[in-house]
């Protein structure tokens, strides 16, 4: 590093990491023997896989609509104080009494649209969709939830509930292998294990928010919704925005030649946590430190975590392209699944060249600027699309993820120009 003593700050900073570094690696293990387990043809197969993941597309996508982007109002909220406890309660009151209704709503009419989408991608996804519609609800729920732990800087916690989501994943594809489900009954693993965590979740809000205490909660409400308004276009463009390529190919392509693809894209987005959870533990601190005005901190802040982040993300990303083909074809038993090895390689690329960004994507909503993070996450998923319909026809499963890397550069390079633009920082 750079041979100054460490602050409280960064102490804490890699304290919290440790402990965060666990869901990672629980999230590794589960995720790719999620796809793997579900992929393996004496478990249920690729096209199951396909049609597993098509669900989860819209599921996740509805689910960012549900919450409203109410999870990174409050965080931003509870982050600038979180020492006031009436002020925290007020804060959290205000954003659980709207996300209740909002998910409850978007359940509903995830639930009405399944005929149009199992039109559109077959009768098995309108029927997984089903199994999964109470799982949103709950999913919806617990991002405000997660929101509040992160905001309270309550970071070991917020590993613990991460690795307890993972478990409990896993739990419920055994349970699914037990009591033998069909294929199109695989999502209802989503609905039981956000179910078990929203009641977990629930316990940790009345042992850490004194709710009762939450006068003024209406006004946090307004300010909540106000807020959401302007950047839930963001967080559902983002969701939309990470799973587009594997939609797109589910309309172009076979569900076999989906679930090859859906694994590759799986396992980057399992690189892509690493960034996320560095950006968990950016985000309070990042929020305190612009809300108080001191952008140089802010920008030293950054360059700290560079220091160390992208040598290492760019290290885990080309191990990981390496070792895809040699590893992924013997652990699912199905040699079609090389075929996924140069659209990771590709996937990979992407992210050792946007590394240096990653950890801060969301600086414009810790600025409250919620509106030109919009225009980022829309900016970044138009290039996206653009991408997939011209390349898709001509490459295949690699042009999805050529398409996937560009757009994921030119969303680092436009917030290095957001950033300093928008608000004066420089990272």
């Amino acid at each position: 590093m750079t041979g100054e003593p460490a602050t409280g700050d960064e102490r804490r900073t890699r304290r919290d990491l440790v402990w965060n570094l666990v869901p990672i690696v629980l999230l590794a293990v589960v995720g790719l023997g999620l796809k793997l387990l579900i992929g393996r043809p004496d478990w249920w197969g690729k096209a199951a896989l396909g049609v597993f993941n098509l669900v989860t597309i819209s599921w996740f996508s509805f689910a960012a609509l549900g919450a409203f982007g109410l999870q990174s109002a409050v965080l931003r909220a509870v982050a600038e104080a979180p020492d006031d406890r009436d002020r925290v309660a007020a804060v959290v009151v205000g954003a659980l009494v709207p996300v209740i209704g909002l998910a409850a709503a978007t359940t509903g009419l995830y639930l009405a649209l399944r005929g149009p989408l199992g039109a559109l991608q077959g009768d098995a996804v309108a029927e997984g969709m089903r199994w999964a519609a109470p799982g949103l609800f709950c999913f919806a729920v617990n991002k405000v939830l997660f929101g509040v732990v992160n905001g309270l800087r309550r970071m070991r916690a917020f590993a613990v509930y991460t690795s307890l989501r993972y478990v409990l994943i896993a739990v419920g594809l055994l349970l699914a292998r037990a009591w033998q489900l069909d294929a199109d009954q695989l999502p209802a693993i989503w609905t039981f294990s956000e179910g078990v965590l929203l009641l977990v979740l629930l316990g940790e809000l009345a042992f850490t928010v004194r709710l009762a205490r939450g006068r003024g909660w209406f006004t946090w409400t307004k300010r909540h919704l106000d807020f959401g308004a302007r950047g839930v276009t963001a967080s559902l463009a983002a969701e939309i925005n990470s799973k587009l390529d594997v939609w797109l190919l589910g309309i172009a392509v076979s569900n076999a030649q989906v679930g090859i693809y859906a694994l590759a894209s799986a396992l980057y987005e399992g690189v892509m946590q690493l960034a996320i959870v560095v950006q968990n533990l950016a985000n309070p601190v990042l929020a305190r430190q612009i809300a108080g005005g001191d952008l140089r901190s802010a920008e030293r802040e950054a360059r700290r975590i560079r220091r160390w982040f992208v040598p290492s993300l760019t290290a885990a990303a080309l191990l990981g392209a390496v070792l895809y083909p040699l590893m992924i074809p013997p652990m699912i038993g199905d040699p079609d699944f090389l075929a996924g090895a140069w659209p990771f390689a590709i996937l990979m690329a992407g992210v050792a060249l946007a590394s240096p960004y990653l950890p801060f994507s969301q600086a414009l909503l810790m600025a409250s600027q919620p509106g030109w993070h919009t225009g980022l996450v829309l900016a970044t998923a138009g290039v996206n699309l653009a991408g997939n319909l011209v390349l898709i026809p001509a490459l295949g499963l690699s042009g999805a993820a050529l398409s996937a890397t560009t757009s994921l550069v030119a969303s680092a390079l436009l917030l290095r120009l957001l950033a300093r633009s928008r608000i004066g920082l420089q990272i």
